[in-house]
């Protein structure tokens, strides 16, 4: 059976390089939305929306997703920096794993059950 579980990186980004944050423009906002907290974008809050999974695992056993983002706020000077090509491609990879690094983490929170009881066999 193939190893379903989403690649990781081993160093976690959450309270490194972002943190889960409420959406300034909106109080009752649903979508995730994340602040950059270090590098270039620091300060920048993204909203994640319309993530999808595809239907069809791939041949390794993984699985591709698409998602959109939209930048909500970014700091006034965030222009005044020139951001490099690899800059921008470090910041996009970041978000994908961001995002699947809640995921993941939300998995196991909300799957853990603290009062498991003996499997019964017979």
């Amino acid at each position: 059976m193939p190893n379903l579980a989403p690649r990781i990186s081993p160093k976690k980004l959450k309270d490194s390089w972002f943190r889960i944050c409420s959406n300034p423009s909106e109080d009752d906002e649903e979508n995730l939305c994340i602040q950059i907290i270090e590098g270039p974008f620091h300060h920048v809050v993204i909203k994640y929306k319309n993530f999808k999974l595809d239907p069809k695992l791939n041949d390794d056993g993984s699985i591709n997703c698409d998602y959109e983002y939209d930048i909500i706020t970014a700091p006034s000077n965030i222009g005044e920096h020139k951001l490099t090509d690899e800059e921008g491609e470090i910041f996009e990879k970041k978000l994908g794993e961001s995002l699947l690094e809640i995921l993941w983490e939300t998995a196991n929170n909300e799957n853990r059950n603290s009062n498991t009881e003996e499997l019964i066999t017979k």
